[in-house]
């Protein structure tokens, strides 16, 4: 019998989510049959249910009929690509129709396979197979392509893109937000005695340290660039900021990384900035571009005090 397999273990808590679009119930449940248990299965009997779902929940196929009410899964389709959040969810449609004009219309709005009815269990499982592992090998394709090749977490762009859309959240739930911007202290003195390949040992190393301190479900580590590293902490207001960068300057010291003065660890500094977002004037405006400078402000304060130093400031103060 042949079985679905996108990479992921089928009785894991990651079983590929498969979303089955259909005004008719027992065609849902022919096609629910068909996928067996290696899916979690989801379904929606309009287009705007099942748009609703895909925006709430974590999607990875979607199964669509094209022949509802109201909304045509053509439609339905169109709507989903148009969202950058779900545009890269496959779209498998599911149709009577046989028609070349109808399949081609199919492709012209995003969908990438057709299966026709009346339903063959094989083949709705294989073609579910293929377009679930394809979409496997996308989703680390990209994920790679966001993480900083020497430091090991996320790049700077990731970085930015990222802020940019804490930011705004923050902005909207009227909640605050910090940004801790951590630089290993005398770097230039460590690139001087160190070679290539020990620099970037040893940036990979207090990234691997620094990720794991980013400890809050929403916490978010980055490689900032040289050497510097971002942790953002969203809904986290100045105090535990405070401690959040305090902990960081200890589990750097701690990692053991040779400094430049025998005996002496690597240390790093930590320059941090906190918006409340609920005390900012409404008309004031502010940009992933500015945090980060405050920030960096903040860090060059730290680091002019000496080693293993912090220096923390909320925004009204900062600017």
């Amino acid at each position: 019998m042949a079985t679905i397999d996108p990479g992921i273990d089928p009785g894991s808590e990651e079983r590929p989510h498969v979303l089955i679009v259909d005004d008719v119930s027992e065609n849902i449940e022919v096609l629910a049959a068909a996928l067996g248990s290696e899916c979690e299965v989801f379904f929606a009997m309009s287009g705007d249910e099942a748009i609703e779902i895909a925006s709430s929940l974590r999607i990875d196929l979607i199964l669509l009929d094209i022949m509802m009410p109201d909304v045509d899964g053509y439609e339905v389709c169109r709507l989903l690509k148009l969202d950058p959040r779900l545009a890269e969810i496959p779209v498998i449609f599911v149709t009577a129709k046989t028609d070349i004009e109808d399949e081609a219309k199919g492709f012209e709005v995003g969908g990438v396979d057709y299966i026709t009815k009346p339903i063959k269990r094989l083949r709705v499982r294989a073609r579910v197979s293929t377009h679930l592992q394809l979409k496997a090998s996308r989703d680390r394709l990209r994920a790679l392509a966001q993480v900083d090749s020497i430091a090991g977490v996320a790049n700077r762009a990731t970085f930015d893109s990222l802020l940019e859309r804490e930011i705004k959240r923050a902005e909207l739930e009227q909640m605050p937000l910090s940004l801790l911007l951590i630089g290993i202290d005398d770097f230039g003195a460590l690139v001087d005695t160190r070679g290539h390949l020990a620099i970037e040992s040893l940036l990979e190393r207090v990234g691997q340290g620094l990720a794991e301190q980013a400890r809050g479900a929403l916490d978010f580590c980055a490689h900032f660039g040289g050497p510097q590293f971002a942790i953002i902490l969203p809904q986290q207001g100045a105090e535990t900021a405070l401690n959040r960068a305090a902990a960081v300057v200890d589990a750097v010291a701690q990692l053991g990384l040779k400094g430049c003065d025998p005996g002496q660890p690597v240390t790093a500094s930590v320059g941090g900035i906190t918006v409340e977002f609920a005390l900012i004037e409404s008309d004031q405006r502010i940009g992933p571009h500015d945090l980060a400078l405050a920030a960096t402000q903040a860090l060059e304060q730290a680091a002019n005090s000496g080693c293993g130093q912090l220096w923390l400031q909320r925004w009204e103060s900062a600017v």
